[in-house]
């Protein structure tokens, strides 16, 4: 993954690079000074928003099961 599909992806989900970078517990000047356009970011960057994306989706399911659960 490239810094532009980082990007592309973190927009998808609703994300900023400040708020991705208090979530994963890393630096935000990091992320906007090591990780460049054309270069590859760190390999755990992927499946941290493959993850955060599943369990995004989960809860957006429980929520709407919960607001049907009590409906008798």
């Amino acid at each position: 993954m490239t810094r532009l599909e980082f990007d592309k992806k973190i927009k998808e989900l609703d994300l900023t690079r400040k708020t991705f970078a208090e979530i994963a517990n890393v630096s935000y000047s990091g992320i906007s000074t090591n990780w460049k356009d054309d270069k590859e970011i760190p390999s755990w960057v992927e499946p941290f928003l493959y993850y955060y994306e599943k369990s995004k989706t989960f809860d957006t399911f429980l929520s709407a099961i919960e607001k049907y659960k009590d409906k008798d």
